[in-house]
C-alpha cells in the first residue's frame, strides 16, 4: 500500500518534469499536441486489440476450452489503454509497451511466474477422473445431473391437474 501512495506522489511529479523536458525541445504546444493525440490512439487501440482478443477468448470457449491467457490479454490492453488516457509521457510508454502482443505476452508470462499462478488450459467439456485410495474411480464435474419426475401442485396444495370451484 506504502507503494502505491508514493507512486500517486512521485508519477505526476515526473510526468510534469519529463513534459517540461519534451516541450523546451520540441515546443510546448507540440509537447501538447502529443499528448492529446496518444489518448485518441490508445482510445482507438484499445477498441480493436480487444475486440480481436475478447473474439479469440470466444472462441476458445466455443472449442471447450478455457480462454486464460485471452482473459490476462485483455486485463493488460485494458491497462495499457488506460496508461495511454492519462496525460503524460511516461504512462504512454508504459501504456504502448503494454500494447505491443510480444511484450505483453512477456509481461503476463514474467508475473504467472514471480506470482506462482499455474495457468493450464483444458477443455471444460472433458471429464476428470481420479483415483480413490479404494480403488474405484470417481468421476469430478461440476455439472451433475439429477433424473427424477414432479407433480406441480397449485397455491392449495392440491395436484395441478385439479380444477377449482
Amino acid at each position: 500500500m506504502r507503494f502505491l501512495s508514493v507512486l500517486f506522489i512521485l508519477l505526476p511529479i515526473l510526468e510534469m518534469v519529463v513534459l517540461i523536458k519534451v516541450g523546451s525541445i520540441i515546443g510546448a504546444w507540440n509537447a501538447v499536441a502529443l499528448v492529446i493525440l496518444s489518448v485518441f490512439i490508445g482510445i482507438e487501440v484499445i477498441r480493436r486489440r480487444g475486440f480481436r482478443t475478447t473474439l479469440r477468448a470466444r472462441q476458445k470457449m466455443a472449442a471447450g476450452e478455457l480462454p486464460a491467457m485471452e482473459m490476462l490479454e485483455n486485463l493488460a490492453i485494458a491497462l495499457g489503454g488506460l496508461l495511454l488516457l492519462i496525460p503524460g509521457f511516461i504512462t504512454d510508454f508504459l501504456g504502448v509497451f503494454l500494447l505491443i502482443p510480444p511484450a505483453r505476452q512477456l509481461l503476463i508470462r514474467r508475473w504467472l511466474k514471480v506470482s506462482g499462478v499455474k495457468v493450464q488450459q483444458t477443455n471444460i467439456y472433458e471429464a476428470e477422473y481420479r483415483r480413490e485410495p479404494s480403488g474405484r474411480h470417481d468421476q469430478t464435474h461440476l455439472n451433475h445431473t439429477i433424473d427424477g419426475d414432479y407433480t406441480r401442485e397449485n397455491n392449495d396444495g392440491r395436484s395441478g391437474s385439479q380444477k377449482r370451484h
